[in-house]
């Protein structure tokens, strides 16, 4: 339990800043109106990402779902931060 947790908190909060991280460079608005919709979206993104990781049945399947998640959203972010 305590496992599915930690990966659910770390897992969930790097990929809603990730994720976030992927919108910022996709939306076509003002730096600040983009840091405020982040910050608006992030927090029920993150809570969400670890109800889905808590609702696993082990910590191995936990960190498999984040970790699907993770590597596509990595690749965009690196690919928009070097083009």
């Amino acid at each position: 339990m305590w496992s599915k947790s930690a990966i659910a908190i770390v897992g969930g909060c790097i990929l809603s800043i990730s994720f976030m991280l992927n919108l910022n460079f996709l939306m076509p608005l003002q730096v600040d109106t983009r840091l405020f919709i982040g910050l608006l979206f992030s927090f029920p993104m993150w809570v969400g990402i670890m109800v889905w990781c808590y609702a696993s049945d082990s910590f191995k399947q936990a960190a498999k779902r984040c970790t699907a998640l993770f590597i596509p959203s990595a690749m965009f972010n690196a690919f928009f931060l070097f083009s």
